[in-house]
């Protein structure tokens, strides 16, 4: 049982290490004989209580320092149950010497109940210097009481921990890039005497992949997959320190790994050193030499992860250092799911959820996104009162998370249902077997031993439903849906044109399911003869390396739309590129009519409204054409309701307003330009 009750000054002079409480609520409690109780202010403190004539609690201001309370303030009480600590383990946060802070701790933590994790601050010098500690331990449990027999150690955070690794090889990883690298470290350490019978006993491996994809927790469950000790060191935190004290830290690391059967080193945040000035060039001097140091050391692996292989100097990308380069593979939906399953293990999910219908939706997500996407859904269940999870919640998070990697470019996930296209039946069979298919069924593409088109062009006249088509395609593929206007990625500095499409495209990657949207691709890549900034010819020579596949496009597909199909640049439609044209022509009658139909459904018509005249009627007509022919003539419907005389009646459009609208609209697009591919 507990009580609330607000700090009031003592009646009467009172010990300062115990608080008074009223004779009925020690009775509540259970103490009417006296006893400890638990006292919950900013902080948690357990002292003795004491019947006090008092409308409240009473507690003396040496007490309420140590618990972060005013008078004033209401505060919880109850008997204190946490049993008493036999040591304290803290670790000074603070890079510098502490010597005498034993005695000022005990009057910190006199009778103040800790957990692991709580941060603790002590004053020296009058307050001239504060000093930061956290606990780091607690025997015999979390939390307990600090009373003037537990053992106090402090533990200055100079030296790198090396730790058992705690996470499992089968946790939520990206996991054919966790195969690898496990593979690859299981064979040197199990087979030291192959490898170093060719002078390469020891393995570097530079791991790059986005923030947030898991590379630290791939290495840690390398390391315990493999019976490694782990040692980790950040090149971030290197940064911001003094050279001896960098010096320090990374001879740490290197005695860390020596001596032991197997080590798995991290140096983490390598990308650092790609802004690097003077300083950061002294420390990418003292990283190699780290390295080549770690690199002697029998039955050691060392693993650098960066965001960004490009800023990590060429003296550390080569052999004798970090031999391989790795790249985190995007996660797939198993991946997502498996990720998802682990995060909620413990969280309270309602019967309407369905993880693996979840998954579906969260295209491009990293393993952070993910766990911000559970805590967000969470955040929305405890505002509203609940204890689980419910399928809205999860669909409100979705709504409200977006994947970190897509936070830069345009990206959109279409709610463009096949159904939303009308005719281009053609067009929609061609683009299902160049889209949807190799992103659904790679498999079959991998029997068949062929590799899927690599990129689609849609042509035809203005207002034909290019991009409603590939808008639908990607809906019906659940892929990333990243539109880039062609002119957008022009620029008339040399690199930044060329820059703008790499980025583009190791988004693509990093987010697959994906599909790289090109509208009026003419602009950007047209006949190679030179412009006045070279910006055209620079961006077509960028993207047919990107198309060739030095990197490959993974679950990326390309789609490009053109009215000017013989004003791109030829190389960029051979085979192996955008090599699948698809022709989206002027409607025919019965297409016509199914566009009608679609436009019309949500708009109130009458019965005399007759679609297959309208449809006889529209020859030459777009589909962008028919649908302003629709909401003209829903705008003359209007506009007569306002302006009549009922201007209360309900909105209905009547086959009048078509002919009125057919007055006002007329073909914008003459016939496909001929397409010589």
């Amino acid at each position: 049982m507990s009580v609330r009750l607000p700090v009031v000054e003592s009646a009467a002079p009172a010990s300062d290490d115990r608080v008074g409480l009223p004779r009925s609520v020690l009775v509540d409690l259970g103490l009417d004989g006296g006893g400890t109780v638990d006292v919950r202010g900013g902080h948690r403190i357990a002292v003795p209580a004491v019947a006090a004539d008092v409308d409240g609690i009473a507690v003396p201001e040496p007490l309420r320092r140590r618990a972060g309370l005013e008078i004033g303030d209401s505060v919880r009480v109850a008997e204190n149950e946490a049993p008493t600590a036999s040591s304290v383990t803290l670790r000074l946060r603070d890079s510098i010497a502490i010597t005498h802070s034993e005695s000022a701790l005990r009057r910190r933590l006199g009778r103040r109940i800790v957990a692991t994790g709580d941060g603790i601050e002590v004053s020296h010098l009058d307050g001239a210097l504060t000093l930061r500690f956290v606990v780091e331990g607690i025997a015999p449990s979390s939390p307990a009481v600090v009373t003037d027999a537990t053992g106090i150690d402090v533990a200055t955070d100079d030296a790198e921990p090396v730790s058992e690794p705690s996470v499992r090889g089968e946790d939520a990883l990206p996991r054919e890039t966790y195969r690898r690298l496990r593979e690859t470290v299981t064979a040197r350490f199990e087979s030291p005497d192959a490898f170093a019978s060719i002078g390469r006993p020891t393995l570097g491996v530079l791991l790059c992949g986005p923030h947030g994809s898991g590379k630290t927790t791939l290495v840690e469950a390398v390391a315990s997959a493999t019976d490694a000790a782990f040692v980790r060191t950040s090149a971030a935190r290197l940064e911001a320190e003094s050279a001896a004290d960098r010096d320090d830290r990374l001879d740490r690391v290197v005695e860390g790994a020596t001596g032991r059967d197997r080590a798995v080193v991290l140096l983490d945040d390598l990308d650092v050193l790609g802004g690097e000035g003077a300083s950061g060039s002294t420390l990418g001097g003292r990283l190699r030499s780290t390295v080549d140091e770690l690199r002697t050391v029998d039955g050691t692996v060392v693993v650098g992860a960066t965001v960004d292989a490009g800023s990590v100097p060429e003296a550390l990308r080569r052999g004798g250092r970090f031999d391989r380069e790795l790249r985190v593979s995007p996660l797939t939906d198993d991946d997502r799911r498996a990720a998802l399953e682990a995060i909620c293990d413990d969280a309270a999910l309602a019967d309407d959820v369905d993880l693996g219908t979840i998954t579906e939706g969260l295209g491009g997500f990293s393993l952070a996104d993910l766990g911000v996407f559970v805590d967000v859904a969470l955040e929305r269940t405890v505002r509203r009162g609940g204890r689980a999870i419910r399928r809205a919640d999860f669909d409100h998070a979705a709504g409200t998370v977006d994947p970190s990697g897509l936070r830069d470019v345009s990206v959109e996930l279409p709610e463009v249902a096949w159904d939303d296209v009308g005719g281009l039946e053609a067009a929609k069979r061609e683009i299902v077997r160049a889209v949807y298919w190799p992103l659904e069924h790679p498999e079959r593409f991998e029997q068949a031993g062929i590799e899927p088109p690599s990129g689609v062009l849609l042509y035809g006249p203005p207002g034909t439903g290019k991009t409603l088509l590939a808008r639908a395609v990607a809906s019906l593929s659940n892929a990333n849906f990243i539109p880039v206007n062609g002119p957008e990625l022009l620029d008339k500095y040399v690199g930044e044109s060329e820059r703008a499409v790499r980025d583009l495209f190791a988004t693509a990657r990093e987010n697959a399911p994906s599909i790289v949207f090109f509208d009026e691709v003419d602009a950007i890549s047209p006949t190679r003869r030179g412009d006045d900034t070279g910006a055209g010819e620079r961006v077509v020579s960028q993207l047919l390396t990107e198309l060739d596949g030095l990197e490959p496009l993974t679950d990326v597909a390309v789609v490009a739309a053109t009215n000017r199909p013989d004003a791109i640049d030829g190389a960029l439609l051979r085979p192996g590129r955008i090599e699948t044209a698809v022709e989206t022509p002027l409607p025919d009658r019965a297409a016509r009519r199914d566009v009608l139909g679609i436009h019309v459904r949500e708009t109130p018509t009458t019965a005399d409204v007759d679609l297959d005249a309208l449809a006889d009627r529209t020859d030459g007509y777009s589909g962008g054409d028919l649908a302003a022919l629709v909401r003209e003539a829903a705008m003359i419907a209007i506009e007569d309701g306002i302006v009549g005389e009922d201007a209360t009646a309900r909105v209905s459009v009547d086959a009048e307003h078509f002919e009125r609208a057919l007055a006002e609209t007329a073909p914008s697009a003459g016939d496909s330009e001929p397409f010589r591919g």
